[in-house]
């Protein structure tokens, strides 16, 4: 699909304002059923009724295939909704009715004899009716609310003895086989039968095909292939209450519309009659299309028309033009959709396909360009706005490394910088201290503590798009197909960075960011991160001490089920180049044998740094790499398991002996070297196979993997490399040419390894279970690839962990022709995101959170004897009671009710339970008056039996002995209550070294 619109510009004005487009396709599907008929919607779904009968249900969020609905056996030509129902008209007569919700069958309403095709069809929500408009030129009414009225033998018997026959003759693409054969038992089914009564059935409504129906409260409008629009009185059924002037009777009426009193019909001819109603007279003929026109639809007082000329004109409400957008094919079917804030036109094609276009922008009449994207209220699909953000962010060519393309990459980072203060951010800015390197662009979004805790990483710059051939659409224009978008970035990593700008800001927006958030999206991430880490040294307080490094880097393992990423290698680059005394290339014929060949030389070398197995031949290369125990072994065998039965189909996946957890081992834990690629110097054409050139080079890559040394493996591979090729050198000492090895080895990224047992990986992973309603955790996974910005920052800010939340998928094409990422993968990682951040509270440093503990823990537990409630001090209640094997401690005002307190303490760990799992699994503060606190969290965390809970508590009660008399002489002056307010829990380690310090 192709629009003609023009798109805004972009140029190097400042700052850059996102500008939405007035008309884009943001979505094409492929039906894969014929061509599509008709459309409808409701507010989850986009319904598609095909010519071979079947209806496909795409998502409106995400634009995902749902269903496909089968039951018709002729062309699905109409489509009509209620609240809850789906109607469909088929070629077969018949109508079948569809629950919404759950995308079943409810039942099937049989036309009248010798109907034919059900061409138009419409819903009378005042009688809760439809009307029929068929292919024998009758209109025919069936009662939804009376449906019951006649038994359910006596329709069967009924059924039985009709003959659904039609014409002797095919007719067109109208007449389906089932309209010329006998129904048999089979084609009842297990749902209801209904019957369009005789008494409902108007024959010869028209002299000809019933193309099109419009209703309008109780009046319906009926267009024929006779050129006449005729208009009838619903009640009980319908009555001719009059019809408008014919026009050429060799003009078919082929769609009807409907706005403010004026009644438009698209007719065969390619022209638009519009009618006033109130008159009735026809008051305008619009010269629309070189070609039928076969839909209509209004939406904000524009008018929408589709023929098969391809085109779709819109009309404003003075019927002047407005443009038009031009499609790939004939357009069958059309539907408007204006969802708050949103206008989507969808678009049924005779190809198949079914496209989605934005057309906000031209019915808004020119509205703020900045508003429409930025606005307070999401309005219309979810992430429209965040989609309309990233097709813009793709525009711009911010490939890093290329001197010509800087200028694109600084205009991307003003891109985004506007973008974020534009969505609230208190701080927007581009820093720098790297000469000639591309900005990194900050951001901060305050919370409701005053200290950082939460840094996003990403990086704005793109690979270079490669044979732009090789691309089904253009790299950097952002195209959507078959639920997901294609383009340069869209996947690594704009696309994900923009799910997580738009997270934080509606979480800011709703005031729920509980630790303020730091954006640091660098520009050079594909060129090596060049001065991202002096830039952070230097700008090291804008950053503050973070707990929590957020990314989103990596990949799914494979199409289906979510994973988190936990690992990653690490990576050495090397060049290596052989040259020789000779400045010029020679001829072999002439020279050879008698000079060094630096391409031998090289060859020799390559081949002593790996066996045909892959194992390094460097050697002590293997010494440093951490063995694989039984455990490890067994849970990736489990791992294999799991996802080969749901994705053995996805590309990454293949192995030709079925040994998915060694290939995987390999890609994941073991150190790998690969020779990327070899040049020679000579400039002759490739199929010169005569000269001897006078240098070659190599590129080769080093991954390693825990517990390797980065520098030790380079430094290893260095000495390698040198001792073979003075072993070449030494061989050949009778040349007439000397050789020279230029040899550079860089560290590039050391290798990254978290533990996902901890409480934030599980915080991580229960926020994608709950997204996407998985019965299990999602795939702990690990990349062959690098970051280096990864292992760097866990480094650089002490005590921060580090956690890559993948949201693309393994077909996704990341550094490849058509990269492309999925928009439900997109919106869900934007909802992970919220969930993970909207849930981490922590401050206080272990050491702080031992201390209060351990205090409140003297004061409440030395106390149990007596079995108080509460202990006041000063204008402060100590409230406390054990539930089964935990305590709830909280501190409130005097005057609150301590049991009320309590009770509500306990109803609200109840839910926390079933959000999180076992809450001691995480830090955090519960902000009901001044604070909640569960003490004794071992029994929940299943690190501690009640027998081993027992010895904690009598290693308290000595110390309550020990320290009675220093807590009776200060009086609990000196227990910060205060401090227990804004306190959150200990981990099971941390309780338990509290006692035993």
């Amino acid at each position: 699909m192709s629009s003609i619109s023009s798109s805004p510009s972009l140029g190097s004005s400042t700052p850059v304002q996102p500008q939405p487009p007035t008309t884009s396709c943001v979505q094409t599907l492929t039906a894969r059923s014929g061509a599509v008929l008709s459309v409808a919607y409701n507010q989850s779904y986009v319904f598609c009724g095909s010519q071979q009968g079947s209806i496909h249900v795409w998502r409106r969020d995400t634009y995902r295939l749902e269903a496909t609905l089968e039951g018709h056996s002729g062309g699905c030509h109409s489509l009509a909704v209620d609240s809850n129902t789906l109607f469909s008209g088929g070629g077969d007569g018949r109508v079948r009715a569809w629950d919404m919700h759950t995308l079943r069958a409810l039942y099937v309403i049989h036309a009248g004899v010798n109907s034919g095709a059900i061409l138009s069809l419409v819903y009378l929500h005042s009688h809760r009716a439809l009307v029929l408009g068929c292919q024998n030129t009758s209109l025919q009414w069936f009662s939804v609310a009376g449906r019951d009225a006649v038994p359910r033998d006596t329709r069967m018997r009924e059924l039985q003895a009709r003959r659904l026959r039609f014409f002797d003759d095919a007719i067109g693409v109208c007449t389906a086989q089932a309209a010329v054969t006998s129904p048999t038992p089979s084609d009842y089914e297990d749902v209801d039968q209904y019957l369009v009564s005789d008494s409902g059935i108007i024959d010869y409504a028209h002299s000809g095909y019933v193309y099109s129906l419009l209703a309008d409260g109780d009046v319906v409008y009926s267009g024929g292939s006779d050129g006449v629009i005729k208009v009838w009185q619903a009640s009980q059924g319908l009555a001719l209450a009059g019809e408008l002037e014919r026009v050429a009777s060799d003009v078919s009426v082929q769609a009807l519309a409907l706005d403010d009193g004026l009644l438009f019909a698209g007719l065969q001819s390619g022209q638009i009659d519009v009618w006033d109603l109130e008159t009735r007279q026809r008051i305008r003929t619009l010269a629309a299309h070189g070609a039928n026109v076969f839909a209509l639809s209004v939406v904000r007082h524009c008018v929408f028309s589709a023929s098969s000329d391809g085109d779709v004109r819109v009309w404003c409400s003075d019927l002047q033009t407005m443009g038009q957008i031009r499609t790939a094919g004939s357009v069958l079917a059309l539907a408007a959709i204006d969802a708050a804030g949103e206008v989507l036109l969808v678009t049924g094609h005779g190809d198949s396909s079914v496209a989605f276009w934005d057309v906000t922008g031209m019915v808004a009449g020119g509205r703020d360009a900045a508003q429409a994207l930025l606005g307070p209220a999401e309005g219309g699909r979810p992430g429209r706005r965040m989609m309309q953000a990233l097709a813009q962010w793709v525009r711009f060519r911010s490939v890093s490394g290329v001197p010509e393309l800087q200028p694109e990459c600084r205009r991307a980072a003003r891109f985004l910088r506007d973008l974020m203060q534009q969505l609230g951010a208190t701080d927007a800015r581009l820093v720098s201290s790297t000469p000639g390197s591309n900005p990194i662009v900050y951001g901060r979004f305050e919370g409701r503590q005053a200290q950082a805790a939460v840094f996003v990483y990403g990086h704005y710059d793109v690979m270079p798009a490669g044979d732009e051939s090789r691309w089904a659409s253009a790299p950097f224009e952002m195209s959507g197909r078959d639920g997901y978008v294609y383009g340069r970035g869209v996947s690594d990593d704009k696309g994900p960075v923009l799910a997580t700008l738009f997270a934080v800001a509606e979480l800011h927006a709703a005031g729920l960011l509980q630790m303020p958030v730091v954006f640091c999206i660098e520009g050079e991430e594909e060129h090596g991160s060049v001065g991202l880490y002096e830039t952070i040294a230097e700008h090291r307080a804008l950053f503050g001490e973070p707990r929590l490094i957020l990314l989103s880097s990596s990949y799914w393992l494979g199409e289906s089920t979510p994973c988190l990423t936990y690992g990653m290698r690490g990576s050495i680059r090397a060049t290596i180049r052989v040259e020789t005394s000779r400045n010029a290339d020679v001829h072999s014929g002439v020279w050879g044998g008698a000079v060094n060949e630096p391409l031998t030389c090289l060859a020799h070398v390559l081949a002593q740094l790996a066996e045909p197995s892959g194992r390094v031949l460097v050697p002590g290369f293997h010494d440093g790499v951490r063995a694989v125990d039984a455990a490890e072994a067994a849970a990736m065998r489990d791992l294999v398991s799991f996802v080969s039965a749901r994705d053995a189909a996805a590309p990454v996946l293949v192995s030709a002996d079925g040994a998915l957890d060694r290939q995987l081992m390999q890609r994941w834990r073991q150190p790998a070297l690969t020779v990327h690629h070899v040049d020679v110097s000579t400039v002759a054409a490739p199929s010169n196979a005569t000269l001897v050139p006078a240098a070659a080079q190599a590129s080769v890559s080093v991954r390693v993997v825990p517990d390797q040394s980065l520098h030790d493996i380079a430094e290893k591979l260095r000495s390698h490399v040198e001792h073979v090729f003075e072993g070449f050198v030494g061989a050949r000492g009778d040349a007439l040419d000397a050789l020279a090895l230029k040899l550079d080895v860089t560290p590039i990224a050391d290798w990254w390894l978290a533990d996902p047992q901890t409480p934030v990986y599980r915080a991580a992973s229960r926020a994608i279970r709950e997204e996407w309603g998985m019965d299990d955790d999602p795939l702990l996974i690990r990349e062959g690839g690098s970051i280096p910005a990864v292992p760097w920052l866990e480094s650089f800010f002490t005590g921060a962990v580090a956690v890559n939340l993948p949201m693309g998928q393994s077909s996704d094409n990341a550094h490849l022709d058509n990269e492309r990422i999925s928009i439900e993968n997109l919106l869900r990682g934007r909802q992970i995101a919220k969930l993970r951040l909207a849930k981490w509270y922590t401050t206080l440093t272990p050491k702080e959170k031992t201390k209060t503990i351990k205090e409140v823990s003297l004061v409440v537990l030395s106390r149990k004897p007596k079995q108080c409630n509460f202990i006041e001090h000063r204008d402060t209640k100590v409230v406390y009671r054990k539930y089964a094997s935990l305590y709830f401690i909280a501190g409130i005002d005097l005057d609150d009710n301590e049991l009320l307190t309590l009770e509500i303490i306990h109803r609200y760990v109840e839910v926390l339970d079933r959000s999180f799992g076992n809450v001691c699994e995480l830090d955090l503060i519960f902000n009901f008056q001044r604070a909640y606190f569960i003490l004794d969290e071992m029994i929940m965390a299943g690190e501690l039996q009640e027998s081993g809970k027992g010895t904690v508590l009598r290693v308290l009660a000595q110390m309550d002995e020990t320290e009675a008399a220093e807590n009776a002489e200060r009086g609990w002056a000196d227990i910060n209550l205060e401090g227990v307010a804004k306190t959150a829990m200990l981990t099971v380690q941390e309780f338990k070294q509290s006692f035993t310090r």
